[in-house]
């Protein structure tokens, strides 16, 4: 066996957590049971909450809470303007393109900023396709923005007992006394600016990509490519295979179990908790398994929505291993133009 089939395979059973199981099942129950009361504009309001709670406010609450004003109304613009295309491919491509890179970009200022900069762009890829859902932009937006409120009240109840364990300048960037920031300019300019560049354009592509070819389920293409396109290339097609193989069984099995249980809601409904209990209790054991469970939960969702598990697993699958071959083209291009720089230096 090789080292890369190793890693492939390998499984971390120290991993294993059964606090975030449980954690993750209540926090997707609650989730589902928002949705199924208030409908998918509860969606743009748990972005906005969790786009809040990704960044620690310092000991200062109102001036943090300032600080915020321009990542909540650019979140409700994004959000607004994701509707509101209305499903067009083309201009979908370009916001999600541009999205996609000034959040890379956004990872070379902080580990924090780079995970809102993930959250936004998966939120903007989904936002493309809720034109239809019944819910004006404007409603999404001000979800966005009450999300977001409740979110900076939790955050500044959480401060009150003192800052975060472990805060430092990485977790409260721009409040740091002498803390330098680098620029968008300078993180363009930087090795990490091609890699931001050419995401954006991958990004973009799958976007398209997922409009074009699986008008159903058009996001799956994008988020796909997005997860994978990340550096070092290794590790990135290890994530790429591990994805596409998880998603190919889990797809399988979900459909078998779900033949099983058959029409029956209240099957289908032990089969999602049971998959979400399992798919966060296992989420550091091996990618591949997560993924497994990841897809198996997207089907049994779709099928209690009264979707076609057949049709939502071929899909899904599809759609994937598009999104794959897509981060490997764009990972290919960042290794070509990053050996011309050196060969050229």
């Amino acid at each position: 066996m090789t080292q890369f089939t190793r890693e492939l395979l390998a499984v971390e059973r120290e991993g294993i957590d059964l606090r975030a199981g449980v954690l993750g099942l209540l926090v997707l129950t609650a989730f589902a049971a928002a949705i199924a009361l208030v409908g998918p504009v509860a969606m743009a309001a748990a972005v906005g909450a969790l786009v809040v709670l990704s960044t620690d406010p310092p000991p200062a609450g109102r001036a943090w809470t300032i600080a915020l004003m321009p990542l909540i109304i650019s979140g409700a613009v994004l959000t607004f303007l994701a509707v509101w295309l209305d499903g067009n491919a083309i201009a979908g491509a370009l916001l999600g393109g541009i999205v996609g890179l000034a959040a890379t970009l956004q990872a070379g200022r902080s580990t924090k900023a780079g995970a809102r900069g993930l959250i936004a762009t998966i939120w903007v890829i989904l936002g493309l396709t809720l034109y239809d859902s019944g819910v004006t932009p404007l409603e999404y937006s001000l979800a966005f923005v009450a999300g977001a409120a409740v979110g900076t009240l939790a955050a500044l109840s959480r401060a009150r007992s003192g800052p975060p364990e472990g805060a430092g300048a990485d977790d409260v960037e721009g409040h740091v006394t002498g803390a330098t920031i680098p620029s968008f300019g300078a993180l363009l300019k930087s090795p990490l600016g091609l890699l931001a560049v050419l995401r954006g354009i991958g990004i973009g592509v799958a976007i398209w990509v997922g409009f074009m070819w699986f008008p159903s389920h058009p996001a799956w293409v994008a988020i796909t490519a997005l997860i994978v396109i990340r550096p070092p290339t290794h590790q990135a097609v290890l994530v790429g295979l591990q994805r596409s193989l998880g998603t190919c069984v889990g797809v399988i099995g979900a459909v078998a179990l779900a033949g099983i249980v058959g029409e029956t809601t209240a099957g289908l409904v032990v089969l999602f908790l049971a998959t979400a209990f399992l798919m966060m209790s296992v989420r550091e054991v091996n990618y591949a398994l997560f993924a497994m469970l990841a897809a198996a939960l997207v089907v049994f969702l779709e099928r209690i929505l009264q979707g076609n598990a057949a049709e939502t697993a071929f899909d899904r699958f599809a759609a994937t291993v598009t999104g794959v071959a897509i981060a490997f083209v764009i990972l290919g291009l960042v290794d070509v133009f990053r050996r011309a720089r050196r060969s050229d230096g």
